[in-house]
Formats: structure tokens, sequence, C-alpha cells
């Protein structure tokens, strides 16, 4: 009989049907996976099932030609899951908060049947995984945080006393995009610099971003150019609406030492509590709290050292898993 063959000595296939994020690219070297990332082809959301298809035939080209053990898709669009499906391909979903919270991703077609076909759910804290265990009891879940990698600039530069980043997607289920623009509206003497498109939101709610002489819209950049934004910064701004959300520009902030303004909720003020500023989701905290910052050299690496014990050991927990079932099916 064969050993358990350890996560290391396996190949895996992190799919992302996304141009990019931070987590899987931080995450999927940690897993011994290659990562795939598949951007949109169309920007309209009505070419969106072309979209998948184009999605569907790439990923499985990649998985017939490559023959990972194991494949992770990010979740939604739940049919990211779907070429490990097709081709029996052991497989975890790493399901961000709005497939368990947006009903839509949970109704469409195939999607139980991706989900009750997992070998196991990665979930991102600790109040989703309550949430999905109540939704899926027999679910094998395990509790994986973004890792943190700390930035640092080769040429160090100052901040910018009156320049706050505000680290958003335009996501409209959990992003309070109304209160982000009255809170710029008040704050006259400070730039916002937002990477987030603007396409992304109704013309009205756009054209009153872009009328404000007090915001950089910048739209993506580059790894490189985004990390000399975000550590000029005198502090990043992320606001949400979502109570089991766990920002991944929270951990940016925690990687690059930059002061973090955050909405309060019981999970920030957990994980990010003792040395983030914690905001009500309204115009008059947050300006309070952007006004009450100075600049200021922090020092996250104990922090960071702490996080990323938690999350090794939930990706040794993982790793057992997937190499055992591994075995069973070598067996």
């Amino acid at each position: 009989m064969s050993e358990i063959t350890p996560l290391a000595a396996l190949n895996g296939l992190f799919l992302v049907w996304k141009k990019y994020q931070r987590r899987p690219e931080v995450l999927a070297s940690l897993l011994n996976c290659e990562l795939k990332f598949l951007p949109h082809l169309f920007g309209s959301k009505y070419l969106r099932p072309l979209d998948y298809l184009f999605k569907l035939v790439v990923s499985l080209k990649d998985i017939i030609l490559n023959k990972p053990d194991f494949a992770i898709a990010q979740c939604p669009p739940t049919f990211s899951a779907l070429p490990p499906l097709l081709t029996k391909t052991p497989y975890l979903i790493d399901a961000h908060n709005p497939l368990f919270q947006v009903k839509m991703w949970q109704k469409l077609p195939f999607s139980q049947i991706i989900l009750k076909n997992a070998l196991g759910i990665i979930v991102h804290n600790t109040e989703m995984f309550q949430l999905v265990q109540g939704l899926y009891p027999d679910a094998n879940l395990f509790t994986i945080s973004d890792p943190i990698q700390a930035i640092a600039l080769t040429t160090p530069q100052p901040r910018q006393a009156k320049q706050i980043l505000v680290i958003a997607s335009f996501d409209p289920w959990d992003e309070p995009v109304e209160l982000l623009i009255e809170s710029m509206e008040k704050l006259t003497e400070y730039n916002f610099i937002i990477t987030a498109d603007a396409k992304k939101l109704e013309a009205a709610t756009a054209a009153s971003l872009q009328q404000l002489p007090n915001v950089t819209l910048t739209g993506f950049l580059a790894t490189e150019e985004y990390h000399q934004v975000l550590c000029s910064s005198l502090a990043a701004l992320v606001l949400t609406t979502s109570n089991a959300t766990q920002p991944s520009g929270a951990c940016e902030a925690l990687s690059s030492d930059t002061q973090l303004v955050i909405s309060r909720t019981s999970l920030t003020e957990k994980l990010f509590g003792e040395w983030a500023v914690l905001v009500d989701n309204e115009s008059a905290s947050i300006v309070q709290a952007i006004r009450s910052l100075s600049v200021q050299e922090l020092d996250l690496a104990d922090y960071r050292q702490k996080w990323n014990m938690s999350v090794q050991q939930e990706i040794d927990r993982l790793g057992e898993f997937v190499a055992k079932q591994q075995h069973k099916q070598l067996k």
C-alpha cells in the first residue's frame, strides 16, 4: 500500500475567472498550485455567457493537457468549478462571500451539483465558516484567511499627508459607494486615489464620482505601481456593509504598514481592531477618522507573523486532507 502523498508532491491548478486578485496570487504557491487568471473578454454583462463559455473551454484545455492532481476554483462564479467537475478532477472551492450571501449564485444551473461534489469548501473567516456550516452541514470546510506578504518598496517613498487610497472594487452588494462619495465631498483638503473601474457603477453615480475635484480615478494599476501608491498614502480607506467580510484591502494595509480606516463590524473589529481605525458607516464618522490621522511609521510585523501562523496551520490541515483523498484514489 502506498504511503499518503504529501501536498508538496501533488500538482494543483488554481482557476480564477478574473483579471487579477491578490488572494490567489499569494495563496496559489502555498498550495503548490499553478495559477490561471482568465479576464473577461467583454465588458457587457449581457455577453457574460460568452465569457463563461470561452473560459470553460480554456480551463478544460488546461486540465486535460496538464492533468493536475487537484484543482481549486475561485467562486463566484460557480461555473469556474465546472471544468474539474466535468473532467472528474478532485476540486475544492475557494468561496468568496457572495457565493453564499447572494442567493443567485446558489440558484444558477449546476450550482448545487458543483457545491455538493467538491472535496471541500475554503472560506475566508470564522463567521463565514459558521454561515456555510449551517447551509451545508456535510461539507468539508476550511478557513484560510488571505496570506500576508510584507510589501516594501525598493526605493521607499515618504507618506503623503493628504493622500488616501480607497481600496474598492465597486461591488454593489457590499460597498457603500454613495457613502464614499458623500464623505469625499466633505474632505476637500484630501486627495483620494481610486483604482476601481467607474464603469461598473450606474451612470449617475459614476458621474457624481468623476466630478469630484479631489478624486483621481486611475483604473487598474500594475502591481508595482499600485504598491507605490499604497506605500505613499497616509492611509487606506476600506468600506463594507457586510458583517462577514474580511476585506482584501485591509490585508493590503497590514502587508504595507499602512494606516487603515475601515468599517466597523464584529469581524473587522476582531481581525484589525487592535491597530486600525474603525468607523461607523456614516460620513461624519469617516470624516472625523481621516482628519484625526497624522503621518506616522507603523510596524505591524508582529501582527503579520501571528496572522500567517494561523494561515499556515489551516493550509497544513487542508494539505493533509487533500493528500488523504489522493491516497484513497490510488488504493
